[in-house]
């Protein structure tokens, strides 16, 4: 391959076409709900042992983290709410939407519900 292939459209007048078409940042749809001063996330459970644990780890990072973070939560459904201290989200915010995240996967992954039926005829495929 040329020199003067790859770099045809640096060379050429056109140059704002292939610019605009240039895309090299993929941006990741987040889940939280940005506002102005806050990030707002609800987090629903199957069952109420999941949300007393993912509420007692929650309080624990609030204890240990510089984000102001309110938390409630009424069923099955815990809400979330980061307020920023200046008039916009900074990066300690954006710490506490990722790890908070962080710990409903981890509270999904370790009191995962074991379905005896369904993971037996698994295993016996697997290992049989």
């Amino acid at each position: 391959m040329l020199l003067t292939n790859i770099m045809s459209n640096y060379l050429n007048e056109n140059t704002v076409s292939s610019l605009e078409s240039f895309n090299p940042v993929k941006v990741k749809k987040s889940d939280w709900q940005f506002e102005q001063s806050k990030a707002l996330k609800s987090y629903e459970f199957d069952t109420t042992k999941k949300l007393e644990y993912f509420v007692v780890e929650v309080l624990k990072y609030i204890r240990e983290s510089s984000a102001k973070i309110e938390v409630r939560f009424l069923a099955n459904k815990v809400g979330v709410i980061i307020h920023s201290r200046s008039n916009q989200v900074a990066e300690i915010e954006i710490e506490a939407t990722k790890d908070l995240n962080k710990i409903s996967r981890d509270i999904d992954y370790y009191y995962a519900e074991w379905n005896w039926k369904r993971n037996c005829k698994e295993w016996k495929q697997l290992f049989c």
